[in-house]
């Protein structure tokens, strides 16, 4: 195994050197052709009004169409490789994302700390953030707490993702991928005037199974665990009602039916601690009864952007409506003992108003707007007693509802003085009243149901929400900058399920100090940004787990912090070839931090499952093969740093690397790519859960072929 491992690691670092190598040798042979060299300025709409990324005050990362496209980005999963600090995944389903930026928690069963909107609309809980990345024009990857702007639960920051608009061009393709894993993915879109310069429409389609990396070593009904069979769609129309008036109007959806929970048992599993089984091997799980996910998500935006005589007037009406039914082998044994049935709906309304000073070339910028949103949750969980329990054939049964409403107003101004400066200020007030009513019902075997437990209560959050910003531009290539900031992550309930004296938690507040550099060099062919930060989070939110119904929930922590480093590097090192690379160094620990229960002191301890570091490093080269056909390939390195998986720090993963390959060619309709993700098929773990000792395994290597045409 180490001499297996020690090969890995010369393989992977033989790759890494080959990419210094050969950008080196092409930089020595380009070239220097400063005009054709130029790294091409990125136009992002972050701070909600349109600037260049390289002037915002802040860290973020940038990824346009043919980023996405290049990098083979298709989901948060594949996004979250790419960008320095993100970590996604849907560990055991799609409800069940868990996501870190800077080292802060997104809970699925909780408040994100991430806010995620697609075309400026709020997708409100984790478990909606593996959105299929198809037809995306931009992404937008703001880090930090973002609350003067964006409100509740963005502690960890804020990802913009910008589909792909309709106008007067059409624009048709279809296209295929085919994989391992028995893994095929059909797509089209097609998009143009209904009336020219007046409506568009845009129609996009996509549709994918697989078979799914994770055996079970039982014979259960059901496909592979991690097999996937979904699709998805978004329709949209555009309307320039005149010449200062834009409507647009998005209708999309998605459904998935997955395996779901091909957790493993690990060695601290209680029935391996018991000796009546043993540690489940990499990829392989047994459970007597195959996990299933079916979800449906949808939703529908309306935004309309006016003209005024002193700015611009936008509206964004979005609604979004979250189901699922899940089946679960709660035990994760190949024993009956207890099957568990989830089912969930989520309605979410929101709206917001929004007045933005012109762009014009006036030192004073400003904006104003308000927000309002309405959030109704209905929970039903069902836990099924089988033969092998000491209560065959018992159910419990919980039912909780939970309705969040809230409104906010906001403001934020830039002053330019001097034609260097510019000060930021700008501050937010929040309201949320929430509330909840859960119910605990006990069914023995062939006896009548009791009530054996309930809750209900109420809750009122306020917060005001400041930032003050400095950027000091020394020329147009070169810029510095610090942020004060704060925000907030809103607090909740638990179910009935919850351990007496948790039925809630509080909110959860931040304040982020952060100091930054945003550099062109090389007359604008490198470009290299460094960023430095330091958040103190005060009540933090913690997943907790409960065994007795194989349950999470929500409990505060006392204080902890993140401190790190950040950098992030493009190089246009030659005509069609360019050099990417990022870092990122962070430190996640507890300050304050006690579980009463078991009487255990945490101060010091590193927070779960941050990893220590993070890197990427990219080579990408096109070329024209002659008039009618080009060459395209990429090899990206990613790196990710040691963690734990446990509060106490007992359960540490090692640190991992991955390397993705692409190659293909690409004519004027028709481009054809080879690709393979994890090429020394590197094996790790994704997440642990410590408590049950059960874990799920990054995914093996994967290949395939991917096919487009455009009409």
């Amino acid at each position: 195994m180490m001499q297996k491992k020690r090969r890995k690691a010369g393989m992977i670092v033989s790759v890494a050197v080959a990419l210094l190598l050969t950008a080196s040798v092409a930089a020595w042979a380009a070239d220097d052709d400063g005009e054709a060299l130029r790294l091409e300025p990125v136009t992002v709409s972050a701070e909600k009004r349109t600037q260049e990324a390289q002037d915002i005050p802040a860290s973020m990362t940038v990824l346009e169409e043919s980023d996405i496209r290049d990098m083979g980005i298709e989901d948060t999963s594949d996004l979250a490789e790419q960008v320095p600090n993100l970590e996604f995944n849907d560990v055991g389903s799609r409800r069940h994302g868990l996501m870190f930026l800077r080292g802060i928690k997104s809970l699925p069963t909780g408040e994100p700390a991430t806010g995620f909107y697609v075309d400026d609309v709020n997708y409100s809980k984790s478990y909606m953030f593996n959105f299929p990345l198809f037809d995306v024009e931009r992404i937008e990857v703001l880090k930090g707490p973002q609350g003067t702007l964006y409100g509740r639960n963005s502690i960890g920051g804020v990802i913009n993702v910008h589909t792909r608009q309709p106008d007067n061009e059409v624009v048709a393709n279809v296209g295929t991928t085919i994989a391992n894993f028995d893994r095929k993915e059909l797509r089209g879109s097609w998009s143009g005037p209904i009336i020219e310069d007046k409506l568009f429409m845009g129609i996009y389609a996509m549709a994918e199974e697989s078979e799914g990396y994770m055996k079970n070593d039982v014979d259960a009904d059901g496909g592979n665990g991690r097999h996937t069979d979904g699709q998805a769609m978004r329709l949209k129309l555009r309307c320039l009602a005149s010449q200062d008036w834009e409507i647009n109007l998005t209708l999309d959806g998605q459904q998935h039916d997955d395996g779901a929970y091909p957790f493993r048992r690990t060695a601290r599993n209680g029935l391996v601690k018991a000796g009546a089984f043993p540690e489940d091997d990499r990829y392989h799980y047994s459970h007597d009864y195959e996990g299933t996910q079916e979800n449906d998500c949808w939703g529908a935006t309306l935004t309309s952007k006016y003209e005024t005589g002193i700015g611009t007037f936008h509206s964004i009406t979005g609604f979004r409506d979250f189901d699922s039914d899940e089946h679960i082998d709660a035990d994760f044994s190949p024993l009956d003992r207890m099957v568990k049935r989830y089912i969930q709906n989520d309605d979410n309304v929101s709206q917001e108003f929004r007045l933005v000073s012109p762009d014009d070339d006036g030192p004073f910028k400003w904006l104003a707007g308000t927000y309002f949103f309405h959030m109704d949750s209905e929970n039903k969980l069902t836990n099924t007693f089988g033969a092998d329990s000491p209560t065959p054939g018992r159910e419990v049964y919980f039912k909780t509802n939970k309705t969040n409403s809230g409104a906010a107003a906001f403001g934020q101004g830039t002053y330019t003085f001097f034609d260097k400066l510019d000060l930021t200020l700008g501050l937010r007030f929040e309201y949320e009243h929430a509330e909840a009513d859960s119910t605990m019902e006990n069914t023995p075997s062939g006896g009548p149901t009791v009530t054996a437990g309930h809750m209900d209560g109420s809750q009122d959050f306020t917060a005001f929400l400041p930032k003050l910003a400095l950027a000091w531009h020394f020329d147009g290539d070169h810029m510095a900058y610090g942020t004060v900031a704060r925000a907030h992550r809103s607090g909740g309930f638990n179910d009935a399920s919850a351990p007496a004296g948790k039925e809630s938690f509080d909110e959860e507040d931040s304040w982020l100090y952060e100091v930054g550099v945003k550099s062109y060099f090389m007359d604008q062919r490198l470009m290299l940004n460094l960023s430095g930060f330091y958040t103190t989070i005060e009540d933090e939110q913690l997943p907790l787990f409960e065994t007795g119904y194989m349950q999470s929930y929500t409990a505060n922590a006392g204080k902890s912090h993140r401190m790190g480093l950040e950098m992030e590097s493009r190089f246009k090192v030659a005509q069609g070839l360019d050099l990417s690379a990022n870092f990122s160094w962070i430190q996640a620990e507890f300050d304050e931090y006690e579980d009463t229960v078991l009487g255990v002191d945490y101060e010091g301890n590193t927070i779960f499952c941050v990893p220590e570091y993070t890197y990427g490093l990219a080579l990408d080269y096109r070329r024209p093969l002659n008039e009618d056909w080009g060459f395209f390939g990429r090899i990206n390195l990613t790196g990710v740093g040691s963690r734990y998986f446990d509060d106490a720090n007992n359960v540490k993963e090692d640190p991992y690397n991955l390397v993705n390959l692409r190659v293909g060619v690409e004519g004027e309709h028709l481009d054809c790519y080879l690709w393979a993700k994890n090429v020394f098929d590197e094996e790790y773990v994704l997440f642990e859960n410590t408590t049950a000792g059960i874990a799920e395994d990054g995914a093996p290597r994967t290949f395939g072929l991917t096919v487009d045409y455009r009409f």
